[in-house]
This record gives C-alpha cells, sequence and structure tokens, in this order.
C-alpha cells in the first residue's frame, strides 16, 4: 500500500511538470535521494551574445506522499542528505492525500535551504560522533517550516523552484557549496593539542600571548576539528612538527604620556596584552602596552620596563602616525623623561633613563609637525594618501630649517642690504611666513623672531633671532594665494604685541629674500 501511495504522488507530480515548462527526467530507482530532475527552458535576450548565455536551470525533486493529513512524513537522513550534497537546487515535494483519494488535497514544496543544509549536517554529525555511520537507518521529520503551497494542477511549481536561485543558476551552485563546507565552524572551530619543549616552556608560551606576530616552536601538534562543536576521531591532523603563528587580541585598552623635561609631550593610545595564568595564578608575568609603533614591556619579576619604537622606513603609514613617531624619537632623545601610563582611573609613573635615542635631529623639526596635523584636523582638507616613512624622513631632512623655525631659538637670518634697511633698528620682532607642502596639501604659518641682534656688512644684514612664537597657520592647496592670510596674521600679531607702527616681515627665510615693511 505504501508503495502505490508513493507511486500514486510521482505519477501526479509527473503530470504538473509540463504545463509549468518542465522538461522531467525520472530516477528509476531512486538511489541518491531524488525522484526527478526537471529542466527548464534557457530564457534567452536577445541584448546578449549567444555565447554569453550559458544559463541551464536545473532541479532535483523528491516526492512525498501521505494520508495523514495533519502529519507531516519522515525522510532518511541519508536521503536528505543527498539532496544536500547536490550542487543543484533541490527541494522535497508532500502531496497529501485523503484515505484512498486520487488527487492530492494539499501540496507543499519544501526548498533545502541553508537551514535545512545545516541541520542536516548537524545530524549526520551527531549520528557519526555517537558512531553510526549507517545514515540510511535514521528517519527525520521533513522540515516544512519554510514550504510553499502551490495549486492543484501544480500551479506556482516554477515560481516556487525559480525564486529558490536569487539570480543565476551559477551563482547559486556556488553559494550553495560554499555555505555547506563553511556552515558549523563558527563556534570552536578548531581545538590544537602539542608539547613545547624545554625548561622555559611556560615562558616561550605566555610570550605568544603579548600581542603583535610571534612564532613558537612545538612538536606533536594535533588539530581537531570541531563542526558544530562536535569533534571526530577521523577529522584530525597530524604534525610531529611544527610552529605556532600567533597575533594575540588586546584584553584592554590604556594610554601612555611621554615627557620631556623641555617640556615636550605626547599621548598614545594603546593596547594592553596580558599573559593568562597558565599553570600558576600567582606568577606575576609581563605586561604589553602597545599601539603599531610603540611598545612598553613591564616585566615585574625582574623589575624593569623597557621602551621600543618601530620606525622602520619600509612601512606605510598615515601621515598622524608618521608625526607622532618622530615627536616619540623627540622626547627619548633629550636627557631627562617622564612616561606615564593611565589605565582605568588610575596611573603609574615611571622614571626613564638618561640614555638619549638616535633621534636628535628631530628635536627641532617635532613642534612644527604636530602643528601641521592639527592645522589640517581643523580644516575641511584631508591628505591625498598615505606616506611610505623612508619617504616622508627623507622630506623632514630636505625641509629641516623650514620647520625647525617655528620652534627653535638662536635662529641666523641673514638679508641683503636694501634702502630703506634702517628700519630693522626700530624693530623688535621680524615676522617671516613660512609654507611646505605635503600629501597634497599645503601648510603655511607666520612665526614671530624675537629679535637679539643685528649686525651688518657691506651686501648683507645679519638678524639672530630668539624664541620664535607662531601667530596663526592655515592650510591650503599647493600653489594658492596665501596673501590674505599673511595680512591677517600680521594684524594680529601686532595686535597681540600693541604695535601701531610698520611692522618687519619677512618675505621668506631663504638667504636672498629681501625684508619687507
Amino acid at each position: 500500500m505504501k508503495a502505490e501511495l508513493g507511486l500514486r504522488g510521482q505519477n501526479e507530480f509527473s503530470g504538473w511538470c509540463e504545463p509549468e515548462q518542465f522538461h522531467v527526467q525520472r530516477a528509476d530507482p531512486d538511489r541518491l535521494g531524488w525522484d526527478f530532475m526537471l529542466e527548464a527552458d534557457p530564457d534567452r535576450s536577445s541584448d546578449i551574445p549567444l555565447d554569453q548565455q550559458n544559463e541551464l536551470p536545473k532541479f532535483l525533486v523528491q516526492v512525498k506522499a501521505t494520508e495523514h493529513a495533519n502529519a507531516v512524513p519522515h525522510i532518511k537522513l541519508s536521503a536528505l542528505k543527498h539532496l544536500v550534497d547536490a550542487d543543484l537546487p533541490a527541494v522535497i515535494a508532500i502531496l497529501f492525500y485523503s484515505k484512498g483519494g486520487r488527487r492530492s488535497v494539499r501540496r507543499l514544496i519544501v526548498p533545502i535551504d541553508e537551514a535545512v543544509i545545516e541541520d542536516t549536517l548537524r545530524r549526520v554529525r551527531e549520528q557519526e560522533a555517537h558512531g553510526n555511520r549507517a545514515i540510511h537507518t535514521i528517519r527525520v521529520l521533513i522540515p516544512t517550516e519554510r514550504a510553499v503551497e502551490i495549486g492543484g494542477d501544480g500551479e506556482g511549481l516554477s515560481d516556487a523552484l525559480h525564486a529558490m536561485l536569487h539570480g543565476s543558476l551559477s551563482n547559486y551552485v556556488a553559494r550553495k557549496s560554499q555555505f555547506r563546507e563553511t556552515c558549523g565552524f563558527d563556534d570552536e572551530p578548531m581545538v590544537g593539542r602539542f608539547f613545547i619543549p624545554g625548561p622555559d616552556a611556560r615562558h616561550r608560551l605566555g610570550e605568544l600571548f603579548l600581542g603583535g606576530r610571534r612564532e613558537l616552536d612545538v612538536n606533536h601538534l594535533t588539530l581537531e576539528r570541531r563542526r558544530f562543536g562536535i569533534p571526530l576521531g577521523n577529522d584530525q591532523l597530524y604534525f610531529r612538527d611544527a610552529v605556532l603563528e600567533m597575533d594575540a587580541q588586546p584584553l584592554l585598552s590604556a594610554s601612555i604620556e611621554l615627557e620631556s623635561e623641555a617640556g615636550d609631550w605626547i599621548a598614545l593610545p594603546v593596547d594592553v596584552f596580558v599573559v593568562p595564568p597558565l599553570v600558576d595564578a600567582r606568577e606575576r608575568s609581563p605586561i604589553r602596552l602597545a599601539n603599531r609603533f610603540f611598545e612598553v614591556v613591564l616585566d615585574f619579576d625582574k623589575g624593569w620596563a623597557g621602551i621600543t619604537v618601530d620606525y622602520a622606513g619600509d612601512r606605510e603609514v598615515d601621515l598622524e602616525e608618521a608625526v607622532s613617531i618622530v615627536q616619540v624619537g623627540a622626547i627619548l632623545a633629550r636627557p631627562k623623561k617622564n612616561l606615564t601610563i593611565h589605565f582605568k582611573g588610575a596611573q603609574l609613573a615611571l622614571l626613564a633613563t638618561d640614555k638619549q635615542g638616535p633621534f636628535n635631529h628631530w628635536i627641532p623639526v617635532a613642534p612644527t609637525l604636530r602643528r601641521l596635523c592639527a592645522a589640517i584636523s581643523r580644516s575641511a582638507r584631508r591628505p591625498h594618501t598615505s606616506l611610505r616613512l623612508s619617504t616622508f624622513y627623507d622630506w623632514v631632512e630636505e625641509h629641516q630649517e623650514k620647520l625647525a623655525l617655528g620652534s627653535t631659538a638662536g635662529v641666523n637670518l641673514f638679508f641683503r642690504r636694501w634702502a630703506e634697511d634702517s628700519i630693522v633698528d626700530e624693530q623688535d620682532t621680524i615676522l617671516t611666513p613660512m609654507s611646505v607642502e605635503l600629501v597634497g596639501l599645503q601648510y603655511t604659518a607666520l612665526v614671530e623672531i624675537p629679535i637679539v641682534s643685528v649686525s651688518r656688512q657691506e651686501m648683507e644684514i645679519k638678524i639672530v633671532g630668539g624664541q620664535p612664537h607662531v601667530v596663526d597657520d592655515v592650510i591650503r592647496a599647493p600653489g594658492a594665494d596665501i596673501s590674505d592670510f599673511i595680512d591677517l596674521a600680521v594684524e594680529s600679531s601686532k595686535r597681540r604685541r600693541n604695535i601701531t607702527g610698520p611692522a618687519l616681515v619677512a618675505g621668506g627665510i631663504e638667504p636672498a629674500s629681501p625684508a619687507q615693511q
């Protein structure tokens, strides 16, 4: 009786296919989970060359018939897995009959979608974990939560099948294959076991958690894949010798302030990396605080802390990071500097050694570079590109005299003599414009330089300056006219110094530039 009911359902389903524009091929007998393969006529467009129209939709169908109107039929887990394993779109057609009825009274199309794929593969993995690979002995309810009901003569069958594709058949096949291979590995996808040789094994293992890419030589590494959290003895990889590479994620965040006795200061956000208590919770493990270029390691057992700066020239960075590197280098080049760690309302102050870093040449340029970044952040303009650090270092060296003008006392300015140069003797300050171009932007500043001394030769005037002060600065497009900015900045300087007479304004910092009134 069951076989006749199944044949009745298959015959009725077969009669729907031609009116729904399908060519039907029957599996006789059903060995791989499907009763019918349906082929749809290709939809050819005259707007696209024929050789580029390669879609020929095919669908696999398993037909189930039942005379229990309120009961969903079962299906073998093996048959369901066949439909999951097939790359083609697949469905289960359920036909409900009244007792002895010749035509179905209700018809459902159950798509083998991602939810069914995931649930089926989970069931299969669970059975194998319990030692049962004979999944053809397991029967499960057909999942009807997302089933589509069709008409009495199969109306809507074509719409239901084509709706599964969400585009082309080739894209559907790729998505189904990808999901089938990857689902179930979201939580604890892999567990590894290994042996670390040597008496310092615990120490070397702990260093893996200090952030950054770190490597560890291990022996007898076993990797156990856990799909849906379920391990299997035949889903393991073994390596006698291996190298583990780890890039640990930070647990917390903090801030580090660096300050020199000269008043140079910078605050750096950092990530906090802590070694977990692998064996003895009382052990005091190192703590690493780091960002992309700066790190501090606190080793409490040794009573030692170390600073590392990554200023390698082959890195590509944004302007903010490049300038921060120069600032940090300039502070470390000072003989006296302090480091303060701020963490959740607490702080730890450390006095650095008197050892000076190799960055003395950055001390005079760092303040102006920071002002440049601040001016960009205030403006609507943004840098066009990132910087290669080696290129940035070359640019800083090339413009070192200009950059130092805004922060370094004792600058020597030379001007050619001119007819009215006696005005220099009446001034206590010279106003000097300064412009540089970087990352597609032009930075301009007007610098007040106190006149400490003036001396004259036959052809030139020499001015020795005091501690400079930046009146104002601005960001413009490269080559833009800055005369309006200079005029406003000069008037601002005169008001600040309470000057009503003429001001001495240099045309630039080049020795050949004449002074202007």
